[in-house]
């Protein structure tokens, strides 16, 4: 209906400008509308969302999501780079419309048990299977978790030269590499005069060059929580920056990579990739991370 009454203004506007002869004779039958469809597009796009976020249960994403998430959270739906089954999930999961134990239990009022499946720990729902189950931490969630630092080791290998698989999802990541001008830790416990329980990030790049050093951290939590689990990672490695500033004499930061396990871009991810230098596209790990989340959700639910 939307697109029909968009059309409906641009022809309506291009007969008030015309001068062809019948054109002219339409216009004086007809009256001019107030809205172009440019401002009628900008309305309904407004009173949509306002419509969406006021739905009790399928608004709830973008109520929680909205003051922590840019407009690069939808690029999964604008370039259609998923397949549609898994668009359909994904779309799902974000409108609570999964048949989990816990909507079961409380919305259909069946006579089930709304513990989760997996754990029997926590009620089971949407955002407990795709970030906060104990039983999927370390085999689902960490498979997930390493495609999306994968992608940023594999973009980060060409950007210091280093030897790299062609695809990225093919590229297997060494502990170490290192050059006149780079080197890139993965998943590396570093040495430390100090006691430092943190000293494990999943990438460090350290430029020679310019004697800086990156310490990145990759995360998927639940997609209401990105900002706080940046701010976390930021907390986390704070201590090995300033051992490393000391030990290495270099200029050192905490750069976390977080996105919601469901889609969540949040405000400052595209500046983190910038920083260090990263040309992935947000959509390229975006996908990798929904892809995971699309996995976990399959898995658990066809059990």
């Amino acid at each position: 209906e939307d697109c029909i009454n968009q059309a409906r203004l641009s022809l309506e506007r291009y007969v008030q400008s015309s001068e062809e002869e019948l054109l002219k004779a339409v216009r004086e039958e007809g009256t001019e509308s107030q809205e172009t469809a440019t401002s009628f597009k900008v309305r309904r796009r407004a009173e949509n969302t306002q419509e969406w976020k006021e739905k009790p249960l399928h608004g709830q994403f973008l109520r929680e999501t909205e003051d922590q998430s840019n407009e690069e959270t939808w690029n999964w739906l604008k370039e259609g780079s998923l397949k549609r089954e898994t668009e359909a999930l994904i779309t799902a999961a974000q409108d609570q419309a999964i048949r989990t134990n816990y909507i079961k239990a409380t919305i259909d009022k069946s006579q089930i048990d709304a513990k989760c499946r997996m754990c029997r720990d926590k009620n089971e729902t949407v955002s407990h299977i795709v970030s906060g189950c104990s039983k999927l931490a370390q085999k689902e969630y960490k498979k997930r978790h390493d495609n999306v630092a994968r992608a940023i080791h594999w973009d980060l290998s060409g950007k210091c030269g280093f030897d790299r698989n062609d695809k990225w999802y093919n590229h297997v990541p060494e502990s170490v590499l290192e050059n006149e001008n780079y080197k890139l830790l993965w998943d590396f416990s570093i040495r430390t005069d100090h006691n430092i329980e943190a000293r494990r990030p999943d990438l460090v790049l350290v430029d020679k060059s310019k004697k800086s050093c990156h310490i990145i951290d990759v995360a998927i939590p639940e997609d209401s929580g990105v900002k706080e689990k940046e701010f976390e990672k930021v907390e986390k490695y704070q201590n090995l920056a300033r051992e490393l500033r000391r030990m290495w004499e270099v200029k050192t930061n905490v750069v976390p990579i977080v996105l919601g396990a469901l889609g969540t871009v949040p405000l400052r991810l595209k500046g983190n990739l910038k920083g260090i230098g990263v040309d992935t596209s947000i959509s390229l790990i975006q996908k990798s991370a929904l892809l995971g989340s699309a996995r976990i959700l399959r898995k658990v639910l066809e059990m």
